[in-house]
């Protein structure tokens, strides 16, 4: 028993003494990030720094933050964020935010209120400490300017994570409930309010192909920055009112950043949408047949049409209906 009893105490002070290590550590790391973002030309100010949370946790507050890039026009300050990490799995990380933020951008002033926002990321336990996943989630957000606009949304979910079966293929996912757009875009989309004051769903689900891994080689300066060579829509779904529209397709990019591919939308509820584009000006009243023909010609054996957004040769087309220029990714 007495045996036993000196191996609990000596593990214990041993394990304590492996947390104040690590706990030094994780401050030491902080202040050299701060350091060198400093040294990189970014304003990033606070009041204190502390990490607690022994004997399973690194918890680490800092207060009054605030932080400003060099050569761009924004200033984003907030009263505390904190980033927690497991003793014993220090290459993930969890991060909370205050309820209220503020962002400035050129003239405008965006004040960040949330119910609670939180993200997590985590990198491989390897010398390049290759990116594994991130994921935002945030509930009852509102964005309102100083401008006079304001969106909100119940909830919102960003998640991105590396893809093991594929070489440098990241997904990216985005879903969000009851968003509601700023007024002024809203009237203009539906000027006679047909489909209701909120977006019900946005869902995203999609893939990124890069032409290097993303790890800390890819962003330390010393080499090219990675560059998106493949895109790929599995899932874009929006419901707003009576109308579901739905798109999936994939497009390659090529070296000088131009898209080659489709991205095919459909809607079973595609009347409703050419009236509400007539409604809003974007489709001449007296063209409205027309483009309902036109429609019909892209009917499936099921009835719905599909329309492809087709991207080639550094133009885009919506089917044999030119658009004009593609847009480009660098």
């Amino acid at each position: 028993m007495r045996r036993l009893t000196f191996l609990v105490l000596f593990l214990s002070v041993l394990y304590s003494g492996y947390w104040f290590v690590g706990a030094r550590a994780v401050a030491y790391g902080a202040q050299t990030a701060v350091t060198q973002a400093r040294a990189d030309g970014w304003g990033l100010t606070y009041a204190e720094m502390n990490t607690i949370g022994f004997p399973s946790r690194f918890d680490t507050t800092v207060t009054d933050f605030s932080l400003s890039p060099q050569d761009e026009d924004w200033h984003w300050t907030a009263p505390f964020v904190q980033v927690f990490a497991l003793s014993y799995q220090p290459n993930r990380v969890i991060a909370a935010f205050a309820n209220d933020q503020t962002l400035r951008v050129g003239g405008q002033t965006l004040q960040i209120t949330t119910e609670s926002l939180r993200a997590s990321a985590g990198v491989a336990a390897n010398t390049a400490l290759s990116f594994d996943d991130a994921t935002v989630d945030v509930s009852k957000a509102q964005v309102a300017s100083s401008f006079g606009w304001q969106i909100s949304a119940e909830r919102a979910l960003l998640a991105f994570r590396a893809e093991p079966a594929a070489e440098n293929r990241y997904d990216a996912y985005f879903d969000a409930d009851q968003v509601m757009l700023p007024t002024v875009i809203a009237q203009r989309i539906d000027p006679a309010g047909a489909l209701g004051a909120a977006l019900t769903r946005a869902v995203f689900d999609s893939a990124v192909t890069f032409d290097q891994p993303l790890d800390r080689h890819a962003f330390d300066g010393r080499g090219a920055d990675p560059k998106a060579t493949r895109f790929t829509l599995r899932n874009l779904t929006l419901l707003w009112g009576p109308v579901e529209l739905r798109a999936q397709g994939a497009f390659d990019i090529d070296a000088q950043g131009n898209p080659d591919g489709r991205i095919t939308f459909r809607s079973n509820q595609w009347h409703e949408i050419i009236d509400l584009m007539v409604a809003a000006g974007a489709i001449d009243a007296g063209i409205a047949p027309t483009v309902v023909n036109f429609a019909s010609l892209l009917a499936t054996e099921g009835g719905v049409p599909e329309f492809p957004l087709v991207f080639s040769g550094g133009r885009m087309s919506l089917g044999a209906l030119p658009l004009g220029a593609a847009p480009q990714f660098w």
